[in-house]
Protein backbone atom coordinates (compact mmCIF):
# COMPACT_ATOMS: atom_id res chain seq x y z
CA UNK A 1 0.00 0.00 0.00
CA UNK A 2 2.35 2.56 0.61
CA UNK A 3 4.86 1.36 -2.25
CA UNK A 4 1.57 2.27 -4.47
CA UNK A 5 1.26 5.47 -2.91
CA UNK A 6 5.28 6.40 -3.48
CA UNK A 7 4.43 5.82 -7.05
CA UNK A 8 1.44 7.90 -7.45
CA UNK A 9 2.29 11.47 -7.23
CA UNK A 10 -2.18 11.97 -6.29
CA UNK A 11 -1.04 10.26 -2.88
CA UNK A 12 2.19 11.96 -2.48
CA UNK A 13 0.68 15.60 -2.61
CA UNK A 14 -2.00 13.94 0.12
CA UNK A 15 0.64 12.32 2.42
CA UNK A 16 2.74 15.53 2.38
CA UNK A 17 -0.18 17.74 3.08
CA UNK A 18 -1.17 16.17 5.81
CA UNK A 19 3.04 15.80 7.45
CA UNK A 20 3.48 19.49 7.10
CA UNK A 21 -0.31 20.89 8.15
CA UNK A 22 -0.05 18.41 11.28
CA UNK A 23 3.64 19.40 12.42
CA UNK A 24 2.73 23.07 11.38
CA UNK A 25 0.90 24.10 14.58
CA UNK A 26 -0.83 27.14 15.71
CA UNK A 27 -1.47 29.89 12.88
CA UNK A 28 -0.72 33.00 14.99
CA UNK A 29 2.85 33.17 15.62
CA UNK A 30 5.43 33.87 12.75
CA UNK A 31 6.65 31.14 10.94
CA UNK A 32 10.27 31.15 11.70
CA UNK A 33 12.85 28.78 13.26
CA UNK A 34 14.64 31.55 15.16
CA UNK A 35 12.52 34.26 16.68
CA UNK A 36 14.98 37.19 15.91
CA UNK A 37 14.25 36.39 12.35
CA UNK A 38 12.78 39.08 9.77
CA UNK A 39 10.50 37.74 7.80
CA UNK A 40 10.64 39.58 4.32
CA UNK A 41 7.27 40.17 2.78
CA UNK A 42 6.12 41.19 -1.10
CA UNK A 43 3.63 42.76 -2.31
CA UNK A 44 2.09 43.22 -5.45
CA UNK A 45 -1.36 45.19 -6.17
CA UNK A 46 -2.92 44.96 -10.12
CA UNK A 47 -5.87 47.15 -10.69
CA UNK A 48 -8.00 45.72 -12.86
CA UNK A 49 -11.32 47.55 -12.78
CA UNK A 50 -12.46 51.18 -11.57
CA UNK A 51 -15.92 50.11 -10.12
CA UNK A 52 -16.59 53.61 -9.07
CA UNK A 53 -15.75 56.68 -7.78
CA UNK A 54 -17.76 58.34 -5.82
CA UNK A 55 -16.61 62.24 -6.09
CA UNK A 56 -19.54 63.44 -3.58
CA UNK A 57 -18.40 61.09 -1.22
CA UNK A 58 -14.72 60.74 -1.81
CA UNK A 59 -14.02 56.84 -2.40
CA UNK A 60 -13.17 54.16 -5.18
CA UNK A 61 -14.32 51.06 -5.43
CA UNK A 62 -12.37 49.50 -7.54
CA UNK A 63 -11.36 45.19 -8.35
CA UNK A 64 -7.52 43.99 -8.49
CA UNK A 65 -5.09 41.56 -8.06
CA UNK A 66 -3.39 41.18 -4.96
CA UNK A 67 -0.41 39.13 -4.61
CA UNK A 68 1.93 38.44 -1.34
CA UNK A 69 4.90 36.49 -1.40
CA UNK A 70 6.82 34.99 2.19
CA UNK A 71 8.92 32.56 3.21
CA UNK A 72 7.81 29.71 5.60
CA UNK A 73 10.71 27.76 7.54
CA UNK A 74 7.54 25.21 8.15
CA UNK A 75 6.76 24.49 4.59
CA UNK A 76 9.44 22.98 3.47
CA UNK A 77 10.56 19.78 2.15
CA UNK A 78 12.65 17.33 0.23
CA UNK A 79 12.03 16.83 -3.49
CA UNK A 80 13.73 13.80 -3.29
CA UNK A 81 11.34 12.16 -0.48
CA UNK A 82 9.14 13.16 -2.52
CA UNK A 83 9.60 13.37 -6.47
CA UNK A 84 6.86 14.70 -8.69
CA UNK A 85 6.07 17.16 -5.98
CA UNK A 86 6.99 20.93 -6.95
CA UNK A 87 3.88 23.23 -5.50
CA UNK A 88 1.26 21.98 -2.56
CA UNK A 89 -2.08 24.21 -2.77
CA UNK A 90 -2.57 24.52 0.91
CA UNK A 91 -5.59 26.45 2.42
CA UNK A 92 -4.63 29.67 4.22
CA UNK A 93 -7.10 29.32 7.12
CA UNK A 94 -4.30 26.45 8.05
CA UNK A 95 -1.19 28.34 7.84
CA UNK A 96 0.44 31.68 8.74
CA UNK A 97 -0.67 34.55 6.39
CA UNK A 98 0.99 38.21 7.41
CA UNK A 99 -1.60 40.55 8.69
CA UNK A 100 -1.15 43.17 6.05
CA UNK A 101 -3.98 45.41 6.18
CA UNK A 102 -5.42 48.13 3.66
CA UNK A 103 -5.49 51.66 6.34
CA UNK A 104 -7.41 53.67 3.58
CA UNK A 105 -10.18 51.35 3.27
CA UNK A 106 -13.54 52.21 4.46
CA UNK A 107 -15.64 49.23 4.04
CA UNK A 108 -17.85 47.79 7.10
CA UNK A 109 -16.23 44.01 5.85
CA UNK A 110 -12.68 45.70 5.54
CA UNK A 111 -11.36 44.01 2.82
CA UNK A 112 -13.06 41.79 0.20
CA UNK A 113 -10.35 39.28 0.16
CA UNK A 114 -11.31 36.04 -1.54
CA UNK A 115 -10.31 32.60 0.44
CA UNK A 116 -8.11 31.46 -2.07
CA UNK A 117 -5.52 28.66 -1.30
CA UNK A 118 -1.69 29.23 -1.21
CA UNK A 119 0.80 28.26 -3.28
CA UNK A 120 3.74 26.14 -1.14
CA UNK A 121 6.93 25.33 -2.62
CA UNK A 122 9.66 23.08 -2.13
CA UNK A 123 12.21 25.85 -0.05
CA UNK A 124 9.16 27.18 1.65
CA UNK A 125 7.88 29.98 -0.62
CA UNK A 126 4.45 30.94 -0.09
CA UNK A 127 2.61 32.69 -2.97
CA UNK A 128 -0.29 33.98 -2.29
CA UNK A 129 -2.74 35.37 -5.02
CA UNK A 130 -6.35 36.71 -4.96
CA UNK A 131 -8.93 39.01 -6.45
CA UNK A 132 -10.15 41.47 -4.11
CA UNK A 133 -13.06 44.66 -4.07
CA UNK A 134 -11.22 47.60 -2.76
CA UNK A 135 -13.76 49.96 -1.23
CA UNK A 136 -11.52 53.01 -0.22
CA UNK A 137 -10.71 56.97 0.47
CA UNK A 138 -9.85 58.95 -1.79
CA UNK A 139 -9.32 62.84 -2.02
CA UNK A 140 -10.87 64.62 -4.64
CA UNK A 141 -8.87 67.09 -6.30
CA UNK A 142 -12.14 69.34 -8.23
CA UNK A 143 -10.74 72.13 -9.39
CA UNK A 144 -10.09 70.85 -13.20
CA UNK A 145 -13.44 68.94 -13.32
CA UNK A 146 -14.13 67.88 -15.80
CA UNK A 147 -11.08 67.77 -17.25
CA UNK A 148 -9.40 66.81 -13.76
CA UNK A 149 -6.82 63.69 -12.89
CA UNK A 150 -7.04 62.07 -9.52
CA UNK A 151 -4.99 60.35 -7.24
CA UNK A 152 -6.23 57.81 -5.33
CA UNK A 153 -3.58 56.71 -2.62
CA UNK A 154 -3.35 53.14 -1.05
CA UNK A 155 -1.51 52.22 1.68
CA UNK A 156 -0.85 48.70 2.49
CA UNK A 157 0.84 47.41 5.99
CA UNK A 158 1.05 45.30 8.90
CA UNK A 159 -1.09 46.27 11.93
CA UNK A 160 0.85 43.78 14.52
CA UNK A 161 4.57 43.38 13.33
CA UNK A 162 7.29 46.23 13.15
CA UNK A 163 9.78 46.36 10.90
CA UNK A 164 12.41 43.83 13.02
CA UNK A 165 9.27 41.37 12.94
CA UNK A 166 8.08 41.66 9.12
CA UNK A 167 9.42 43.82 6.34
CA UNK A 168 7.04 44.76 3.59
CA UNK A 169 8.51 45.72 0.16
CA UNK A 170 7.13 45.79 -3.63
CA UNK A 171 7.28 43.03 -5.74
CA UNK A 172 9.06 44.58 -8.93
CA UNK A 173 6.69 43.59 -11.87
CA UNK A 174 7.59 43.73 -16.05
CA UNK A 175 4.10 43.83 -16.99
CA UNK A 176 2.78 46.63 -17.41
CA UNK A 177 -0.87 47.90 -15.82
CA UNK A 178 -2.52 47.39 -19.42
CA UNK A 179 -2.33 43.60 -19.38
CA UNK A 180 -4.66 43.65 -16.66
CA UNK A 181 -6.97 46.82 -16.40
CA UNK A 182 -10.15 46.65 -17.96
CA UNK A 183 -11.41 50.29 -19.64
CA UNK A 184 -13.78 52.45 -18.45
CA UNK A 185 -16.07 54.82 -19.98
CA UNK A 186 -15.29 57.49 -17.25
CA UNK A 187 -11.97 56.96 -16.01
CA UNK A 188 -8.58 56.11 -17.87
CA UNK A 189 -5.99 54.76 -15.91
CA UNK A 190 -2.90 56.56 -16.31
CA UNK A 191 -0.14 55.23 -14.27
CA UNK A 192 0.20 53.17 -10.79
CA UNK A 193 3.03 54.29 -9.03
CA UNK A 194 4.97 52.17 -6.37
CA UNK A 195 6.78 53.44 -3.48
CA UNK A 196 8.02 51.73 0.13
CA UNK A 197 8.09 54.16 3.26
CA UNK A 198 8.37 53.49 6.89
CA UNK A 199 6.53 55.40 9.40
CA UNK A 200 7.57 56.06 12.58
CA UNK A 201 5.28 55.67 15.62
CA UNK A 202 5.39 55.41 19.37
CA UNK A 203 4.68 52.01 19.14
CA UNK A 204 8.11 51.22 16.75
CA UNK A 205 8.78 51.91 13.12
CA UNK A 206 6.30 49.91 11.09
CA UNK A 207 7.63 49.70 6.75
CA UNK A 208 4.73 50.42 4.46
CA UNK A 209 3.97 49.93 0.47
CA UNK A 210 2.00 52.90 -0.79
CA UNK A 211 0.14 52.74 -3.87
CA UNK A 212 -1.18 55.51 -6.29
CA UNK A 213 -4.03 55.15 -8.87
CA UNK A 214 -3.51 57.77 -11.22
CA UNK A 215 -7.26 57.95 -12.66
CA UNK A 216 -7.70 60.54 -15.66
CA UNK A 217 -11.43 61.85 -16.42
CA UNK A 218 -12.98 61.39 -20.05
CA UNK A 219 -14.58 64.47 -20.23
CA UNK A 220 -16.56 64.39 -23.58
CA UNK A 221 -19.79 63.75 -21.52
CA UNK A 222 -19.58 66.47 -19.67
CA UNK A 223 -18.41 68.45 -21.89
CA UNK A 224 -21.52 67.85 -23.91
CA UNK A 225 -24.32 67.70 -21.20
CA UNK A 226 -23.06 70.33 -19.22
CA UNK A 227 -20.53 72.40 -20.54
CA UNK A 228 -21.47 73.72 -23.54
CA UNK A 229 -25.33 74.09 -22.87
CA UNK A 230 -23.88 76.21 -20.35
CA UNK A 231 -22.22 78.30 -22.45
CA UNK A 232 -24.74 78.49 -25.33
CA UNK A 233 -27.11 79.86 -22.25
CA UNK A 234 -24.84 82.33 -21.31
CA UNK A 235 -25.43 84.31 -24.63
CA UNK A 236 -28.78 83.68 -24.34
CA UNK A 237 -28.55 85.64 -21.10
CA UNK A 238 -27.26 88.23 -23.18
CA UNK A 239 -29.98 88.02 -25.88
CA UNK A 240 -32.76 88.88 -22.80
CA UNK A 241 -31.00 92.61 -23.20
CA UNK A 242 -31.55 92.96 -26.91
CA UNK A 243 -35.28 91.97 -27.05
CA UNK A 244 -37.35 94.81 -27.35
CA UNK A 245 -39.53 95.90 -24.46
CA UNK A 246 -42.57 96.00 -26.78
CA UNK A 247 -42.22 91.66 -27.19
CA UNK A 248 -43.58 91.74 -23.45
CA UNK A 249 -41.09 88.95 -22.77
CA UNK A 250 -37.47 90.02 -21.42
CA UNK A 251 -38.72 88.97 -18.14
CA UNK A 252 -39.79 85.31 -19.22
CA UNK A 253 -36.94 84.75 -21.05
CA UNK A 254 -34.49 86.04 -18.12
CA UNK A 255 -36.25 83.83 -15.35
CA UNK A 256 -35.88 80.70 -17.75
CA UNK A 257 -32.08 81.01 -18.56
CA UNK A 258 -32.19 81.74 -15.09
CA UNK A 259 -33.70 79.22 -13.53
CA UNK A 260 -31.40 76.65 -16.27
CA UNK A 261 -28.09 78.08 -15.13
CA UNK A 262 -29.26 77.29 -11.58
CA UNK A 263 -30.66 73.56 -12.84
CA UNK A 264 -27.17 72.90 -14.38
CA UNK A 265 -25.23 74.18 -11.43
CA UNK A 266 -26.86 72.03 -9.00
CA UNK A 267 -26.27 68.89 -11.30
CA UNK A 268 -22.81 69.95 -11.56
CA UNK A 269 -22.29 70.00 -7.93
CA UNK A 270 -24.27 66.68 -7.14
CA UNK A 271 -21.13 65.43 -8.99
CA UNK A 272 -18.45 66.96 -6.89
CA UNK A 273 -17.87 66.68 -2.85
CA UNK A 274 -18.96 69.78 -0.46
CA UNK A 275 -15.54 71.30 -0.30
CA UNK A 276 -14.30 74.99 0.20
CA UNK A 277 -10.60 73.85 -0.14
CA UNK A 278 -10.65 72.88 -3.99
CA UNK A 279 -13.52 74.49 -5.42
CA UNK A 280 -13.92 74.02 -9.36
CA UNK A 281 -12.64 76.33 -11.16
CA UNK A 282 -15.98 76.37 -13.48
CA UNK A 283 -17.90 77.95 -10.63
CA UNK A 284 -16.15 80.83 -11.22
CA UNK A 285 -17.98 80.69 -14.70
CA UNK A 286 -20.89 80.07 -13.05
CA UNK A 287 -21.27 82.63 -10.80
CA UNK A 288 -21.26 85.59 -12.97
CA UNK A 289 -23.80 83.90 -15.30
CA UNK A 290 -26.21 83.80 -12.10
CA UNK A 291 -25.32 87.29 -11.55
CA UNK A 292 -26.40 88.07 -15.39
CA UNK A 293 -29.28 86.17 -15.30
CA UNK A 294 -30.52 88.20 -12.42
CA UNK A 295 -29.15 91.41 -13.65
CA UNK A 296 -31.33 90.36 -16.90
CA UNK A 297 -34.49 90.11 -14.68
CA UNK A 298 -34.08 93.29 -12.80
CA UNK A 299 -33.27 95.20 -16.18
CA UNK A 300 -36.29 94.17 -17.84
CA UNK A 301 -38.51 94.65 -14.94
CA UNK A 302 -36.43 98.58 -14.82
CA UNK A 303 -36.12 98.83 -18.36
CA UNK A 304 -40.66 98.23 -18.80
CA UNK A 305 -41.58 100.54 -15.89
CA UNK A 306 -39.86 103.04 -17.68
CA UNK A 307 -41.04 102.20 -21.28
CA UNK A 308 -44.88 101.98 -20.01
CA UNK A 309 -44.45 105.35 -17.97
CA UNK A 310 -47.26 107.97 -17.74
CA UNK A 311 -46.84 109.89 -21.18
CA UNK A 312 -48.25 112.87 -19.53
CA UNK A 313 -45.27 112.73 -16.99
CA UNK A 314 -42.39 114.29 -18.63
CA UNK A 315 -38.69 112.98 -17.77
CA UNK A 316 -36.81 114.06 -14.88
CA UNK A 317 -33.65 116.19 -15.50
CA UNK A 318 -31.27 114.21 -13.74
CA UNK A 319 -32.45 110.87 -15.46
CA UNK A 320 -31.98 113.00 -18.94
CA UNK A 321 -28.37 113.62 -17.86
CA UNK A 322 -27.35 110.49 -16.60
CA UNK A 323 -28.52 108.60 -20.46
CA UNK A 324 -27.43 111.83 -22.27
CA UNK A 325 -31.33 111.51 -23.88
CA UNK A 326 -32.04 115.01 -25.87
CA UNK A 327 -35.97 114.87 -25.35
CA UNK A 328 -38.03 115.05 -28.65
CA UNK A 329 -40.68 117.38 -27.08
CA UNK A 330 -38.12 120.57 -27.20
CA UNK A 331 -40.08 121.58 -29.82
CA UNK A 332 -43.32 121.24 -28.00
CA UNK A 333 -41.51 122.95 -24.56
CA UNK A 334 -41.35 125.88 -26.11
CA UNK A 335 -44.56 126.68 -26.42
CA UNK A 336 -45.09 126.93 -22.70
CA UNK A 337 -42.20 128.84 -21.63
CA UNK A 338 -42.86 132.55 -20.70
CA UNK A 339 -40.94 133.71 -24.13
CA UNK A 340 -42.43 131.06 -26.24
CA UNK A 341 -44.30 130.98 -29.43
CA UNK A 342 -45.11 134.83 -30.76
CA UNK A 343 -48.09 133.25 -33.30
CA UNK A 344 -49.74 131.95 -30.29
CA UNK A 345 -49.72 134.60 -28.60
CA UNK A 346 -50.95 136.85 -30.89
CA UNK A 347 -53.59 133.99 -32.05
CA UNK A 348 -54.71 134.51 -28.07
CA UNK A 349 -54.47 138.09 -28.35
CA UNK A 350 -56.73 138.57 -31.48
CA UNK A 351 -59.20 135.79 -29.86
CA UNK A 352 -59.37 137.98 -27.14
CA UNK A 353 -60.03 141.11 -28.91
CA UNK A 354 -62.82 139.97 -30.49
CA UNK A 355 -63.85 138.69 -27.79
CA UNK A 356 -64.17 141.70 -25.71
CA UNK A 357 -65.49 143.70 -28.84
CA UNK A 358 -68.77 141.16 -28.92
CA UNK A 359 -69.25 142.15 -24.98
CA UNK A 360 -69.09 146.27 -25.82
CA UNK A 361 -71.97 145.41 -28.47
CA UNK A 362 -73.61 143.30 -25.98
CA UNK A 363 -74.57 145.86 -23.37
CA UNK A 364 -77.26 144.40 -21.58
CA UNK A 365 -75.09 141.20 -20.47
CA UNK A 366 -74.14 140.74 -16.92
CA UNK A 367 -70.99 140.90 -15.48
CA UNK A 368 -70.95 136.67 -15.36
CA UNK A 369 -71.83 136.64 -18.78
CA UNK A 370 -69.32 138.66 -20.19
CA UNK A 371 -67.28 136.12 -18.31
CA UNK A 372 -68.35 133.04 -19.94
CA UNK A 373 -68.43 134.85 -23.21
CA UNK A 374 -65.23 135.59 -23.03
CA UNK A 375 -63.84 131.88 -21.95
CA UNK A 376 -65.83 130.38 -24.52
CA UNK A 377 -64.48 131.82 -27.67
CA UNK A 378 -60.86 131.25 -26.50
CA UNK A 379 -61.27 127.82 -25.78
CA UNK A 380 -63.13 127.73 -29.30
CA UNK A 381 -59.19 129.00 -30.59
CA UNK A 382 -57.67 126.54 -29.08
CA UNK A 383 -55.77 128.94 -26.25
CA UNK A 384 -55.03 127.34 -23.31
CA UNK A 385 -53.28 127.65 -20.16
CA UNK A 386 -50.03 126.13 -19.42
CA UNK A 387 -50.96 123.08 -17.43
CA UNK A 388 -53.91 122.49 -20.05
CA UNK A 389 -50.84 122.23 -22.92
CA UNK A 390 -48.56 120.56 -20.71
CA UNK A 391 -51.15 117.81 -20.23
CA UNK A 392 -51.99 117.15 -24.28
CA UNK A 393 -47.67 117.04 -24.13
CA UNK A 394 -46.49 112.95 -25.20
CA UNK A 395 -43.62 112.25 -23.26
CA UNK A 396 -43.80 108.45 -24.41
CA UNK A 397 -41.04 108.75 -26.50
CA UNK A 398 -38.65 110.33 -24.60
CA UNK A 399 -39.77 107.89 -22.14
CA UNK A 400 -38.72 104.93 -24.36
CA UNK A 401 -35.80 106.33 -25.34
CA UNK A 402 -34.43 106.68 -21.67
CA UNK A 403 -34.92 102.90 -21.43
CA UNK A 404 -33.24 101.78 -25.02
CA UNK A 405 -30.40 103.44 -23.33
CA UNK A 406 -30.80 101.99 -19.73
CA UNK A 407 -31.02 98.66 -21.73
CA UNK A 408 -27.93 99.35 -23.92
CA UNK A 409 -26.00 100.27 -20.83
CA UNK A 410 -26.38 97.17 -19.28
CA UNK A 411 -26.10 95.09 -21.78
CA UNK A 412 -22.68 95.96 -22.03
CA UNK A 413 -21.92 95.60 -18.37
CA UNK A 414 -23.23 91.72 -19.37
CA UNK A 415 -20.99 91.46 -22.07
CA UNK A 416 -17.98 92.60 -20.17
CA UNK A 417 -18.86 90.62 -17.31
CA UNK A 418 -18.94 87.24 -20.07
CA UNK A 419 -15.93 88.05 -21.77
CA UNK A 420 -14.26 88.37 -18.41
CA UNK A 421 -15.53 85.04 -17.27
CA UNK A 422 -14.37 83.45 -19.53
CA UNK A 423 -11.27 85.16 -19.79
CA UNK A 424 -10.38 84.45 -16.39
CA UNK A 425 -11.48 80.97 -16.40
CA UNK A 426 -9.32 79.87 -19.28
CA UNK A 427 -6.82 81.67 -17.63
CA UNK A 428 -7.23 79.45 -14.44
CA UNK A 429 -7.17 76.40 -15.98
CA UNK A 430 -4.38 76.88 -18.10
CA UNK A 431 -2.18 77.36 -14.84
CA UNK A 432 -3.88 74.84 -13.08
CA UNK A 433 -2.77 72.29 -15.53
CA UNK A 434 0.56 73.71 -15.91
CA UNK A 435 1.43 73.70 -11.74
CA UNK A 436 -0.72 70.07 -11.90
CA UNK A 437 2.21 69.52 -14.39
CA UNK A 438 5.62 70.53 -12.27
Amino acid sequence: MVAIQATNPKGLHSILTKELLSDYGPTSPRPVSDVNKRINVEINLAVVRVIELNERHQTLQQSAFLDMHWHDDYLTWNTSAYPDVNVLILPTDQIWRPDIHLFENVDRNFESFKDVSAWVYPDGTVIWATPVILYTACRIDARLFPFDTQHCTLRFGSWSYDINQLNLTPINRTDGIANFFIENGVWHLEDVIVESVVNVYPEGIFPEVVYTVVLHRRPLFHVLSFILPCVLLSFLNLLAFILPTASGEKVSLGITNLLALVLFQQLIGDFLPPSSSDMPIISYYFTPMILIGCLSIVSGVLVAALYHQDKTKPVPQWLLDLTRVHPLTNATLQLLEPNGNDEVKKSANSSEAGVRAGVRKNSSVSNGHCVSAIAYPVQERGVFTDDHLRSRIDYSSDWRKVAAVIDKLILMFGIMLTVSAIIITVVLFITSEEMNGI
